[in-house]
Parts: structure tokens; sequence; C-alpha cells
């Protein structure tokens, strides 16, 4: 007798998206879908692919475009999706369609409802249920919404991505309810039947680099000055690098961290503006004193990681998470990709390359974070 799958990993490189979603559609063999969670470049026609999934799926299907798909391969341009089985899973998914104005008592009122139609248990059980939060990854608002959702919950293990667009920086889609959605945000709060653990890895330890942020515009997520000059010229002394022509690589390689309660946490610059001010990717405050990161062996700390997660299950089922793609960034340029498919596909790792991430009420950025689901020893 041939086991019943209790999830399913499919993945599609098809630039159609019609033919994307019947190639998706065709390898799931699970009968009793209780949703699918997909992960697509923006590049993809939307309109295309939500009538598509609407055509081909009569289950529920929720998902988010991209910086890279992951799955045992880091991609472009392609899809890749987590098919949850009915008889282990239960996936609920709420909208957060006004970032702006979202408070306590909204993600309250999303915590009682969902723990209103919970079917494995009548409560929350900190062992059973995990959230996965995407958050547009241009909204500014990712602290905002992971700290209100954290708190919500009370303690309920959260961990989720600032969903992107293929590094376009223009705008982030996020499919719920049969279409897509921007400058929005999507808790799934999924019920499971066996076991989870959670993690969160980086690859950066402070130097003795230090600095301190001197005008900020602290909404935006901008440092206009740093040591009282222009953030970018002070930045790029620092570093021995040129203020006027620093490249995506320059700015993955030398992220800014913070210390908070002990734990170092990344900062990482998005870009450098016209008047070299700094545009950021997490919240960044006035008199913050910062220090440059320094990198260190990634695929060495993924490999202990690695072992510490097949220590623990049995069977793994998949891996649920993000990687920052200023990692992936560091990983092209390093040449890692071979080594770091091989240990992706060791957890059944299925996500996508994130603009930051978030972890049990905290944004921070340059991190994988992940869910492992399985059969713990």
């Amino acid at each position: 007798m041939v086991k019943a799958l209790k999830a399913q990993i499919i993945k599609t490189a098809s630039t159609n998206s019609a033919e994307a979603v019947l190639q998706l559609y065709n390898q799931i063999t699970i009968q009793d879908v209780a949703g699918l969670l997909f992960f697509c470049s923006s590049s993809y026609d939307l309109d295309d692919l939500s009538t598509a999934i609407n055509q081909q799926f009569d289950f529920p299907v929720y998902g988010c475009t991209t910086a890279g798909e992951i799955s045992d391969t880091m991609s472009f341009d392609s899809i890749v999706a987590l098919v949850l089985n009915a008889d282990s899973f239960v996936v609920h998914s709420r909208m957060v369609r006004d970032l702006e104005n979202f408070k306590l008592s909204d993600a309250m009122k999303i915590k009682n409802d969902i723990e209103n139609s919970l079917s494995f248990s009548d409560r929350y059980i900190l062992s059973q249920n995990f959230g996965f939060l995407f958050i547009d990854g241009l909204s500014r608002k990712e602290e905002k919404i992971t700290s209100l959702f954290y708190q919500a919950f009370g303690g309920i293990n959260i961990l989720g991505g600032s969903i992107a667009d293929d590094y376009n920086m223009k705008q982030t889609h996020i499919f719920y309810s049969s279409q897509f959605h921007t400058n929005a945000a999507m808790l799934s709060l999924i019920e499971i039947k066996d076991s989870f653990g959670i993690f969160k890895m980086q690859n950066f330890i402070p130097t003795q680099k230090e600095l301190i942020t001197t005008q900020v515009e602290f909404n935006n997520r901008i440092v206009n000055e740093i040591n009282g000059i222009p953030a970018a010229i002070a930045y790029a002394e620092i570093n021995n690098l040129d203020a006027h022509n620093l490249t995506k690589l320059d700015l993955a390689m030398h992220p800014l961290m913070i210390n908070v309660a002990n734990q170092w946490y990344i900062r990482s610059i998005s870009n450098v503006r016209s008047d070299l001010s700094l545009q950021f990717h997490c919240a960044i405050d006035y008199g913050l004193p910062v220090t440059i990161g320094k990198s260190v062996d990634m695929v060495q700390l993924f490999e202990e990681e690695v072992k510490q997660i097949l220590s623990a299950f049995d069977e793994i089922y998949f891996t649920l998470g993000c990687d920052c793609i200023f990692r992936k960034i560091e990983i092209i340029d390093k040449k890692y990709k071979k080594n770091i498919e091989t240990l992706l596909k060791k957890i059944k790792f299925v996500g996508f390359n994130s603009y930051g991430e978030q972890y049990n009420g905290i944004h921070f950025n340059q991190t994988m974070i992940g869910i492992t689901v399985g059969k713990a020893k």
C-alpha cells in the first residue's frame, strides 16, 4: 500500500501563466487538499495567472510575488508551491488591506475569528499551530504588523517574509480570495497534527567599524546623515568603497547591525538615493549606534543548522521559509549555489527570497527563517 503524502512541493519554470498553472495541477497527487501556498515571479502576467488558478483549482489557494523562488533549487521566473493534505493540516488565512490603520484590536479580531474556526482543537495550542506571515515588502509596515500579530496571538510562533517583486522595488502582490492584492498583508495560521520546529540563521558578525545615525526620516526608513555627513559618504568611507558607485553586492556584503537585548540584528540598505542618503529595508532611528557586519561562512553555518534539524525529525514533510534577497546576492557571488541547494533539498525547503524577514514579532534583514514540519524523533 502506497503511503499517503502529508504534503507536496511542486514547481514549474514555464513563463506562460496558464501553462504554468496546468503543470502545477498535473503534479498534485494529494486527493483531499487543505490548501496550496505558492510563490511566484512578478514577471508573470498576474491577471492571466489569477484566471488560470481560479479555473484550475477547487481548493483554497494563497500566494505572493517574490525576489526568487526556492525549493530544492534557487530559481527566478518560476512558481513553487506547497500542497497540504487535509488529513494533516488546516489552513486559516486572513488578509489585512489597510496596513496604515491596522491596530491591536484588529489583530485580536483576526485571532478570535480563526480560533472560532479551528478544526483540530477548540483553542490555540503552541505545539499544533503556527503562523506564516506575508507582508508587502515596500509598505514599510513590517515592524508594526508582525508585532501586533505576535501580541494578539499570545506567543504562537509567527514567521514570515516581506514579499517582493524580482527586486524591481515597484509593487508587490498577495494572492488571496481568488485575486491579487497590493499594499496588503496576509496571515496564514496552520493547524497540524504532527510536529514542527523553527529556526533563523544569519551569517554576519559585528566588526569594530561603528557609526551613528545623525539625521533620519524614520517613517520612510531613510538615513540622510551618518556621523554628521551624507550617509552614503560615511558608509562608503568606513568600508573603503566609492559612495557614487555602490553596488547591490557592496550593500549586501557590508550591512549595518544593531544590538537589541544582546542579540545582533541586520539592517540592510535597499539602495543609495540621488542625494547620497540611504534607503533601508528596515526601520532605523535617529542617534542609533550601528556596526558594520562581516560575513562568515554561510555554507558551514547552514550545514550545522541542517544537521540539527535532521537530528530532531524521523521524517520531514517540508520546511516553509524565506531567505533574504541579499543572501542570494552573496550566494551567487561566492558560487555557493550548488552547496546551498544540496542542503535545501535535505530539509525539503519551499519558500521565497524576501525583502525582509519576520520572526516572532521582530522584523530584520539578511536572514533565513524556516518552519520545519514532520514526525519528530
